[in-house]
């Protein structure tokens, strides 16, 4: 009997070395077959490495090794993603996440460390003055062009869910967001605040303003910033924009889109159990325009822009995704570039068609660089200023 054993602990043991060898080698065989076995579905993305010349040098260094392991590690397949997610899932089990930037917190509620971080007060501050007096010199190019203009502060979910913390933590004094807030107060300029908007939708109904397995706002708290920005549009320009009104909530336990997005991070070997997800039904009002927008923000205003898309409250617009890659929503569809830093090339062609400008920015990440890129951009379009500084307004 125990001789039985080890034979079936061999072959299972031969089996997992096997495997991800046999999927190098279905690489090479032109059959679909044999292809699928050969490619994993990780979700993530890992990044290149430079092709490395052989030579004594790279040999004694690493990277020759290093180079050889990731383009073994690529080729191995179906086999080493079961491995993988067979690993997170145990993991998870355990109440811990094999991926560093993503935490467990309490009832399951996952996070990311930056926003913890930016919470808790660990981050680098930021200088408020200066990008509240660069989002002013923008708006008033902006204007200057004939164009409405928004800026957006989409919302933090540790801000909105700090209790279910994994470890609970004394919130910084003074965030970037209440710093940049209090700068802007100066100049007249409209600000959509999606922190404080999502607070109301939260303190207001039962429903969760951010899913439990994702990063990003949800219907619940995305629709307020998408009323107050049409309402803003709309007394900025001649010819006021759709108004979208939320007009049902349906509640199932199915997350789509970026819902559930830090849990397919995760690479699990199941789905996770289900959880109440708030969807809401829109309804556009049959007069007014659809605006054509140029909006420059994060992965925050995929949610926003979809919504509007879907309800035909959207004209022909773009999306500069960090004003580096380009989403194009044009005749009722969405198009993708993955090429990155095409906006600033883009723009000659885009800004002279938009009739309004939506800028946006995390209230976690208010200092991000695609801020001061737009700037650049735009002084160099418009010929104001100098050295990528807009003039004061």
């Amino acid at each position: 009997m125990k001789a039985i054993t080890r034979h079936w602990f061999l072959i299972a043991v031969a089996l997992l070395v096997l495997a991800p060898a046999a999927a190098m080698v279905a690489r090479a065989i032109p059959l679909k077959g044999p292809q699928r076995f050969s490619v994993a579905k990780l979700a993530g993305v890992t990044p290149t490495l430079p092709p490395i010349e052989p030579s004594l040098a790279t040999l004694r260094s690493g990277a020759l090794q290093a180079s050889v392991a990731a383009a073994l590690t690529e080729r191995m397949g179906q086999p080493r993603e079961t491995y993988i997610r067979i690993n997170n899932g145990i993991a998870y089990a355990l109440g811990r996440s094999t991926v560093p930037s993503i935490v467990i917190g309490q009832n399951r509620m996952l996070y990311e460390t930056t926003y913890i971080d930016d919470w808790c007060g660990r981050g680098t501050p930021i200088d408020a003055e200066a990008q509240a007096a660069r989002i002013a010199r923008i708006v008033a190019a902006v204007k200057r062009a004939g164009k409405a203009f928004v800026f957006i502060i989409s919302p933090s979910k540790v801000a909105l869910y700090p209790e279910g913390l994994p470890e609970p933590c004394t919130p910084a004094v003074s965030r970037d967001y209440d710093r940049l807030r209090a700068a802007l107060d100066r100049y007249d300029l409209p600000v959509i605040d999606g922190h404080r908007l999502a607070q109301a939708a939260k303190a207001s109904q039962d429903l969760p303003v951010f899913n439990r397995d994702g990063i990003h706002w949800n219907d619940i708290s995305v629709y307020p910033a998408i009323r107050d920005t049409l309402a803003a549009i709309g007394e900025q320009l001649d010819a006021p924009p759709r108004r979208l009104t939320l007009s049902h909530v349906d509640v199932d336990n199915w997350p789509f889109d970026d819902e559930d997005d830090l849990a397919r991070l995760l690479n699990l070997p199941i789905t996770l159990p289900v959880y109440p997800s708030p969807h809401g039904r829109f309804t556009a009002s049959p007069e007014g325009t659809p605006p054509r927008l140029m909006v420059v923000g994060s992965s925050f205003m995929w949610q926003f822009l979809r919504i509007l898309s879907m309800n035909k409250a959207l004209g022909d617009s773009k999306f500069y995704f960090y004003f580096s890659r380009i989403v194009d929503f044009r005749d009722g569809g969405i198009f993708e570039s993955k090429v990155p830093f095409q906006a600033a090339p883009d723009l000659p062609k885009t800004f002279p068609l938009s009739n309004a400008v939506i800028l946006e920015a995390n209230e976690t990440a208010l200092g991000s660089p695609h801020i001061e890129a737009f700037e650049t951009a735009l002084a160099a379009l418009t010929g104001e200023g100098a050295n990528g500084r807009l003039p004061d307004p």
